[in-house]
């Protein structure tokens, strides 16, 4: 009678496996003890004693690695144009639309059965069984000894009994959280629910040993590491040193603070420390104490904004860039040539005048005399407004453009003109509901969000699948960020901005010169959050007049 495969313990290793049933000798065998008793032969592609696969047309030997490698067929992949074997063929039963050779083919995107993301299917559906994604093909569903849910797990653990991963998880989040005296630090609790609330544990538990994170975690509850910014703040700032800080401020283990702030004073103590002249040292130091981050303003949260700290960094690099050319050229503040001031500027003049004219106001640089100004440039808006206009209709009706973050920040730029690093600061109190209408502040007067805008803004924020972070995320924020509690970063909302065909500085000077030839400064000036000189400046660009507004309006 011919075999079957059935589950049961083999007949000769006696492990629990899928085996060839002989109703015959009604026994099973498995099939890696098959393979070793299979006869071998020394291959003829080789030369190793192998197990035969197939034979050559001389009766030759072929092992399965040889077979592989020589095996040829008369069919050319339309992708690469290969002559060879077929993985997928055009009308075969696989309902592929090309012939296809095994490095052109890729496995279908459908949604995966078991854990519903859209993946490679490694398991076609049956009349039985939903499609399945290579991730759970490779993990069974199992009811879990522990917690008695069916979920992915493994069937035999260390102790033999069935586990999910969500339990081994946990487990080795509470193993590695447990301090010398056996007990987790009341401080980490709320960090250790995020851990083991999060959506994919199994990522957590394959991932364990190379998440840096979480072993600076492991050092503060063992006591290696002290739980302060300090002790944080001594080791290389990597992004998982800003994971890590991130997600104990947002569980109150450590106290919240300005973290561009803070990167930036630790900037220009290093740059300051990098002068060895006392006192070019000291200069700097003022400079980049009182000048720089001293006069360095903050948003409406009261905070640094990336930003700005991006440019008070410059300002400090450039300063100390300036002490280096003058320490190279052997000159010091009190006897720089002008031939030597002029070598320096006449490089990058835009940036570089403005230390130069601190160092005057403060009588240095006797000898020499700054340049004539230059008239600033008008602001580029060469984009059309009609293309920017159909852009951000097509935003704002099309529901499959973009994601909904993506949408409703790319029409606050091309609409209102509103820069990034604002966007990503808006937070949930700035929507105010009245009388059925939506209102959102930018400035200081509330903006009415007309339809379908008001209906992107009031879908915010979206809910992210960022691991830790989304147990943790600060809900007021409507654009969040990877980083527990923060907002999503400038520069990450920019690049999705481009991706979207949106230069942003250009974009918002067309919505600028829009609104100043449509609307009188002191409206939109109040409206979107500028000032009233700035939208009289768009004003004048415009060629508009509203000087008599006022006048009229009754």
């Amino acid at each position: 009678m011919a075999s079957t495969i059935v589950r049961g313990a083999c007949f000769r290793c006696g492990r629990e496996k899928n085996l060839r049933w002989n109703h015959s000798l009604d026994r099973g065998e498995c099939r890696a003890c098959r393979a070793s008793r299979a006869p071998q032969q020394t291959c003829t592609g080789c030369g190793r004693q192998r197990r035969i696969n197939a034979r050559t047309p001389d009766g030759g030997a072929l092992c399965v690695t040889c077979y592989a490698r020589t095996r040829t067929g008369d069919d050319g992949c339309e992708e690469c144009g290969a002559i060879g074997p077929l993985a997928a063929r055009a009308g075969g039963k696989g309902e592929a639309s090309r012939n296809l050779c095994t490095r052109c083919y890729r496995n279908p995107r459908r949604p995966c059965g078991i854990c519903g993301r859209l993946k490679r299917i490694a398991l076609k559906a049956t009349a039985t069984s939903p499609d399945v994604c290579p991730t759970c093909y490779q993990a069974p569903v199992i009811d879990c000894s522990i917690c008695g849910q069916q979920a992915l797990g493994r069937r035999t653990t260390n102790n033999g009994r069935p586990r999910c991963f969500a339990c081994q998880a946990t487990a080795q989040i509470d193993a590695a959280l447990t301090g010398p005296n056996g007990l987790i630090r009341p401080e980490l609790l709320p960090v250790r629910d995020a851990l083991t609330a999060t959506s994919r544990p199994r990522s957590l538990l394959t991932n364990w040993h190379d998440l840096a994170s979480l072993h600076l975690l492991a050092e503060i509850a063992q006591g290696q590491l002290g739980l302060t910014h300090d002790a944080l703040d001594a080791r290389p700032q990597t992004f998982s040193v800003t994971y890590l800080r991130a997600m104990l401020v947002a569980a109150d283990a450590l106290p919240p603070r300005d973290e561009n702030a803070a990167r930036l004073h630790r900037y220009a103590a290093h740059a300051v420390a990098g002068v060895d002249d006392p006192e070019l040292r000291g200069v700097l130091t003022r400079y980049a104490r009182w000048h720089v981050v001293g006069r360095a303003k903050t948003n409406r949260h009261g905070e640094i904004s990336t930003a700005t700290a991006d440019r008070c960094r410059r300002d400090i690099q450039t300063a100390k860039a300036f002490i280096d050319h003058l320490t190279a050229h052997h000159h010091d503040l009190d006897n720089c040539p002008q031939s030597c001031l002029d070598a320096w500027i006449t490089v990058d003049r835009s940036r570089r005048l403005g230390f130069i004219r601190w160092l005057k106001r403060g009588g240095y640089l006797p000898r020499t005399r700054l340049p004539e100004p230059v008239p600033g440039k008008d602001p580029r808006h060469d984009i059309d407004p009609c293309q920017q206009l159909d852009l951000a209709r097509r935003l704002l009706h099309d529901a499959d453009s973009a994601s909904i973050e993506d949408r409703a920040a790319a029409c606050l730029v091309l609409l209102y003109a509103q820069p990034i690093t604002k966007i990503v600061t808006l937070t949930t109190a700035d929507i105010r509901a009245a009388a059925g209408d939506t209102y959102l502040t930018l400035g200081r007067e509330p903006l009415l969000l007309l339809p379908p805008l008001d209906a992107l803004i009031t879908a915010l924020p979206e809910t992210k699948q960022f691991g830790t972070a989304s147990a943790l995320a600060d809900p007021r924020w409507l654009f969040s960020g990877k980083n527990a509690g923060t907002h999503l970063q400038p520069p990450s909302l920019m690049a999705r901005m481009n991706r979207l065909g949106i230069t942003t500085r250009a974009s918002r000077n067309t919505a600028m010169l829009h609104l100043a030839s449509t609307t009188p400064p002191a409206v939109f000036a109040h409206l979107i959050g500028v000032s009233l000189g700035t939208a009289t400046r768009w004003t004048e660009l415009s060629g508009a007049i509203w000087n008599t507004y006022a006048t009229t309006r009754s």
